[in-house]
């Protein structure tokens, strides 16, 4: 009777540590799946290629990253050896001014330190859509230990041309 309880008592545990681990590989991946993949321009909507080479015919180190299904950005180096990006998805496309952390404006810095304490500035850019402009700020959370570091909770951050904050998303 003893053996019996204990044999079924290792089986429950058993059962809940393979349930957590699935559950743990799920949320893992979940994770991952999120951030933008490098892809070949081969596997690119043609669309978009053909629309990026019309407006960056001086690129240069052009990386394409797949945002989702229908979304896609070419990271690239124009002719001012400036870095830039264009957005692309089935509504249009963005220009994004890419600026470097050395010109990042007092504004931009001062808010990030200030309302979002832990978290660090990923990218800032000029956004340009439809003739408006308007800076986004990409910011996320390092999260780990020692060697083993990821960037967790990204944020999005606007911010208007006088550098005021506007929202987040």
């Amino acid at each position: 009777m003893l053996k019996h309880r204990l044999v079924k008592r290792k089986t429950i545990d058993m059962k809940k540590l393979i349930m957590i681990a699935l559950a743990v590989v799920v949320c893992h991946t979940a994770l991952f799946a999120q951030k933008p993949k490098e892809v070949p321009e081969k596997d690119v909507t043609i669309r978009y290629v053909k629309d990026f080479q019309s407006k960056a015919k001086d690129a240069t180190n052009v990386k394409w990253y797949k945002i989702d299904s229908l979304t896609y950005r070419a990271v690239f180096t124009d002719a001012d050896g400036d870095p830039q990006a264009l957005l692309f998805n089935n509504k249009g496309f963005e220009t994004h001014y890419i600026i470097r952390p050395e010109h990042y404006t007092s504004a931009i810095k001062d808010t990030v330190r200030n309302q979002y304490r832990g978290y660090n500035i990923n990218e800032v850019y000029i956004r340009k859509v439809k003739g408006a402009y308007s800076y986004q700020v990409k910011i996320s959370k390092r999260t780990g230990f020692l060697w083993w570091k990821k960037e967790s909770n990204p944020v999005t951050l606007n911010f208007d041309t006088s550098g005021k904050f506007l929202n987040e998303e």
